[in-house]
């Protein structure tokens, strides 16, 4: 739709939008915008545009801030009125400039002037905030009418705008006496009725007048503005005498102050080493609302085609919501030190949630609510590049301070193994971070140390999966590897069932699980000499021969239980163990499934038996004098279920397990 002139008001000309405004308007009030409160951000977003631009003309021209060089933006609520005006002393506007910026949607005076900065390619220019031009507009959602005074230093008039977000609005030309205040804008808004008064429940739900209100909401998105944000407080006083005492007959005194709102520190601005300690616990604190101080911090400023600056810190200990799906994650975005969005998930793999910061840049692509960021290649190159700054720094801390790592590997380190599943891509990477519990001493193993040391000619990785590490340490089926020397990564993390499934090699080495399949015992350990390699085999081929009765016995007994029963080269002590079928799921895995609440398929495992154990022994015995004997049916049972509770399993019919052994210590007694 065209602009145009309509007869002159009292209040001056009465102007048509250039677009469908009264639809635009619902359009953004009703869906771009999710929170409300976000108007006021836009309008200081604004206003501090407007100042930067002063600043930067005043360069060459100090006649435009002459006198008025003490740039801040002031709030001032007036409840009864339910009003709200915010005021800067920036470059204001002409009255062709409104009309061209203010009453054509979505055009932006400030995309119009970067653009001009752009082309004299000013190495002094200033970083603008608006690019959308609909921040303005945002007033709506809370304000039935927005009033809009300005004068711009060097013009012979100032400028009223009002519109109550219909079709048109009304502008004036303005003596600047008249204006009521000197170079600037001032966008007093007429708020809604709050909901209480007007029973709308679209209306807004928090009172824009009041100083607390407004307090937290700049406190929340404007804090590192770089311009003070004010507003004026009354504050009673009363005489006292040296007691502190009120004097007697003393009339109160109410006086008027005007206070800064907002801390104007935006820490990942200055240089690192000028930053201390101290202040990075205060902002870390202020950031996350975790009161404790972080382990760790990275603070980087990229530069060249792309800027942005990163300041990120991890925190001591694990949150409790870490692996909770509800839990806010990702990096708080700021664009131009203003707050844009506190979760950006975008900006950090979902494996290094913990890590807690932000990310402030000129080039990151918003929509036009600036409160999501859009699919973009400079978002996954910042988030790539974060991650390998991590990882990087991770590998590091591992190789040179170790103590360090293992404190920060033991709260974060299951979280940070689920890059094997969700960045395959950073494998290479991952693997440098690693620490194992393994069978070799009771302290944290690197996989470079796992591999150092491995003899000459193993290719494979051995490992153990449990549910608690004490469990792992004496499950049945390392004895044989025990026996060899041979070390053994102990897996306790839900997650790794899901590593080692991702990565089926570790540093070139690849993994092998000692409950699942067969282990070819002659590739342990040391190997032994001919003679006696020669006569395991003679041995192992008599036990085949004299428990091959047995087993086949047993494996009838326990075919609703087991798979199959078969001699074990994996046992020295115990009498038997289970054991995972090369395709089979393990217990861990299954448990896991059902925790998620997906179905698992039905499987069996493999009984695998000691022929050297005197209980084995016995039962080969008993089924050679009587193979029909009842009582080979309950050793048969019992053997699975203590196989199951010596690797940390549960039993499915815990009282028939009971009743089990007290048949067998009455028979014995």
């Amino acid at each position: 739709m065209s602009q145009t002139t309509q007869p002159t008001t009292d209040q001056g000309e009465k102007r048509s939008f250039q677009a469908q405004t009264r639809k635009l308007l619902e359009l953004m009030i009703h869906s771009v915008y999710s929170n409300r409160e976000v108007f006021l951000r836009e309008l200081i977003s604004n206003a501090s545009d407007a100042i930067d631009k002063v600043r930067f003309l005043a360069l060459t021209d100090a006649s435009l801030t002459e006198g008025d060089s003490d740039f801040k933006i002031k709030l001032v609520p007036n409840a009864d009125a339910r009003t709200l005006t915010i005021a800067d002393n920036g470059v204001g506007m002409s009255f062709d400039e409104v009309v061209e910026h203010i009453g054509t949607i979505a055009r932006s005076g400030t995309e119009a002037f970067a653009a001009q900065l752009a082309e004299a390619k000013t190495a002094d220019a200033p970083e603008l905030i608006g690019r959308f031009g609909l921040g303005f507009y945002s007033a709506f959602m809370v304000a039935d009418a927005v009033t809009l005074t300005t004068f711009k230093r060097g013009e012979d008039h100032g400028v009223r705008w009002h519109s109550e977000g219909g079709d048109d609005y009304t502008i004036a030309r303005v003596a600047p006496d008249e204006l009521g205040h000197g170079r600037g804008t001032h966008i007093t808004l007429h708020l809604k009725p709050l909901p209480e008064a007007s029973g709308d429940d679209t209306a807004d739900e928090q009172d824009f007048t009041n100083a607390w209100v407004l307090k937290q909401v700049v406190k929340k998105h404007s804090d590192f503005v770089s311009f003070p944000v004010v507003m004026d407080e009354s504050r009673t006083e009363i005489e006292r005498d040296e007691e502190g005492k009120p004097v007697e007959g003393a009339e109160e005194k109410t006086f008027v102050e005007e206070v800064t709102l907002n801390s104007m520190k935006a820490l990942w601005t200055r240089r690192p080493e000028e930053i201390e300690d101290e202040e990075h616990n205060d902002f870390y604190r202020h950031l996350t609302r975790d009161w404790g101080t972080p382990r760790d911090r990275m603070h980087l400023r990229v530069e060249g085609v792309h800027e942005y600056t990163a300041l990120m810190y991890v925190p001591e200990r694990a949150p409790v919501d870490l692996y909770s799906r509800e839990a806010k994650r990702g990096l708080s975005l700021f664009v131009k030190n203003v707050f844009i969005s506190d979760e950006v998930r975008e900006l950090m793999p979902e494996y290094l949630r913990f890590v807690r910061g932000l990310v402030d840049s000129p080039d990151l692509p918003l929509n036009v609510s600036r409160e999501m960021v859009q699919q973009h290649r400079l978002i996954t190159s910042i988030r790539k590049h974060l991650t390998k700054k991590w990882l990087g720094k991770f590998a590091k801390q591992l190789t040179n301070e170790r103590e360090t790592y293992e404190a920060f590997w033991a709260e974060f380190g299951p979280v940070v193994k689920e890059g094997f599943h969700y960045d395959i891509g950073s494998k290479d990477r991952l693997e440098k971070t690693l620490l194992f519990r393994t069978t070799h001493g009771e302290g944290w193993r690197s996989l470079e140390e796992i591999i150092a040391a491995l003899p000459e000619g193993q290719d494979e990785l051995y490992y153990l999966t449990a549910d608690q590490l004490d469990t792992a340490r004496n499950a049945p089926q390392l004895e044989i590897f025990r026996s060899k020397g041979v070390e053994v990564i102990l897996l306790t993390d839900p997650i790794d069932e899901i590593l080692v499934s991702s990565a089926p090699d570790l540093g070139g080495k690849a993994l092998k699980s000692v409950t699942r399949g067969d282990i070819d015992v002659d590739k342990l350990g040391a190997k032994a000499a001919d003679a006696e390699s020669e006569s395991q085999d003679d041995e192992s081929k008599s036990d085949d021969e004299t428990l091959s009765p047995l087993l086949e016995k047993l494996g009838a007994l326990l075919e609703a239980r087991v798979e199959k029963v078969q001699v074990s080269g994996r046992l020295t002590d115990s009498a038997a163990c289970l054991i995972t079928p090369e395709s089979g799921i393990t217990p861990q895995m299954e448990r896991m499934f059902k925790a998620m609440g997906q179905d698992v398929p039905s499987s069996k495992r493999l009984l695998e038996l000691n022929p050297g154990h005197p209980l084995v022994k016995k039962l080969v015995d008993l089924h050679a004098s009587d193979a029909e004997d009842a009582r080979i049916g309950t050793y048969a049972e019992l053997l699975v279920d203590q196989a199951l509770l010596s690797e940390g399993g549960q039993l499915d019919d815990p009282h028939a397990f009971a009743k089990r052994v007290t048949e067998v210590m009455a028979a014995a007694l």
